[in-house]
């Protein structure tokens, strides 16, 4: 059931980092997925591994994400193999991501609360 809350209050946990640094509410999904692929694998991965992770956007949105977000600083190119380029999430990308979760806490609690959820 905690997923339904999750999905439920998504847009709400987004809102208050998207203002703040000034990124959709897909290029966070893209961030928070290459976080997940980053810190689950822990190694640094291609725009392949990372569509493939994250499963929603097709390669032309995943180049236009992954671009938008090291134009930002938020991923950083970290080598090459065999051809391809290789990223990573950064520090400044990191510091995203720990907004996520501490809004996305604080969200879940309001939520919770306010419909009288106990989880």
């Amino acid at each position: 059931m905690l997923v339904n809350y999750s999905y439920h209050i998504w847009y709400k946990v987004c809102k208050v980092v998207r203002i703040k640094y000034k990124l959709s509410t897909n290029a966070l999904l893209v961030l928070h997925g290459a976080y997940l692929y980053y810190t689950i694998l822990n190694k640094s991965f291609t725009r392949f591994n990372l569509q493939n992770f994250v499963t929603y956007y097709n390669h032309v949105k995943i180049k236009y994400f992954v671009e938008l977000l090291i134009s930002k600083g938020y991923l950083i190119e970290s080598g090459n193999y065999k051809g391809h380029l290789l990223y990573c999430i950064s520090e400044l990308g990191l510091q995203v991501i720990n907004d996520l979760n501490k809004s996305y806490q604080e969200q879940l609690y309001i939520f919770c609360n306010k419909y009288s959820i106990e989880l």
